[in-house]
């Protein structure tokens, strides 16, 4: 089957139309996300310079700073054990879960963990456009939620 052009342009308008629809969103107060249309909120909406994460992170005596693996932390994929530790540093409970991670450091053989003398529920704000773009991992500022001190 053939299409004359102007079909084929009228076709192209439509399509684009289609496509771009969702742009309209960004200027309504509501803005309604539809699939398979969608404006993208995940990507579209405005977020700050920093980026605040709830993590458990450890330390030597010398004060050195290791990062714990979500495995040592929680049951689950990693978003199912973000979302616990979440929940942990939310609640009343931060400071058992903390002794619960800090507990099962303890029982590891091998280095760093045999390194780390406590562990630290924190929140992290990190500068997401260093973080991703220069590799800067380290938080511009952190807020202690709980912590545990492992007995050697």
């Amino acid at each position: 089957m053939k299409y004359s052009q102007n079909q084929a342009i009228l076709a192209s308008v439509v399509v684009l139309g289609l496509l771009l629809s969702p742009v309209i969103q960004n200027w309504v107060n509501k803005p309604k996300d539809n699939f398979p249309l969608s404006y993208y909120p995940m990507f579209s909406m405005k977020r700050g310079v920093t980026y605040g994460v709830y993590h458990l992170v450890g330390y030597d005596e010398a004060q050195n700073r290791y990062h714990i693996p979500y495995r040592l932390t929680g049951t689950g994929g990693f978003n199912q054990v973000r979302r616990q530790i979440k929940k942990a540093a939310r609640s009343e409970n931060a400071a058992e879960f903390t002794k619960q991670v800090a507990q099962k450091i303890a029982k590891k053989k091998k280095e760093p963990y045999t390194k780390i003398n406590r562990v630290e529920l924190v929140r992290g704000y990190y500068h997401l456009e260093n973080y991703f773009l220069k590799k800067d991992t380290l938080p511009v500022r952190e807020k202690k939620i709980a912590h545990y001190n492992i007995k050697k």
